[in-house]
């Protein structure tokens, strides 16, 4: 079990496994946040936070969240609006311990122009 918190330890994510790869995304959004995405499903993880201690951000057309920490402002997951589609969720990385994020595979997506893997 790993467990991928924020700063201040108000938010925690236990995910059973590392994903084998981790992604970085040059969207206009994962750009400026500077995440690694690590994908699972919902039902993969376990989010024993208090939901006071997240806020939500989305736009454009409003089908993801991007969740932060209320408190010290990190950047945790993001998941789909509807909640019923049990998808895929990406917890960001490095939330994750310094040395087990480091020892994760990058893989690099154009999510800005050609909306595939580079890499």
């Amino acid at each position: 079990m790993f467990t991928a918190s924020c700063h201040c330890k108000a938010v925690h994510i236990e995910i059973p496994e590392l994903s084998a790869t981790v992604t970085e995304c040059n969207c206009s959004i994962c750009r400026r946040y500077g995440a690694l995405w690590a994908y699972y499903t919902r039902d993969q993880l376990r989010l024993p936070t208090d939901s006071a201690a997240l806020s939500a951000y989305s736009w454009g057309d409003r089908t993801i969240e991007f969740w932060h920490c209320r408190h010290c402002g990190c950047l945790t997951h993001y998941e789909s609006v509807d909640k019923h589609a049990r998808g895929r969720v990406a917890v960001n990385a490095r939330m994750l311990p310094l040395e087990v994020m480091e020892s994760l595979p990058v893989r690099h997506f154009d999510g800005a122009v050609s909306w595939k893997y580079l890499d």
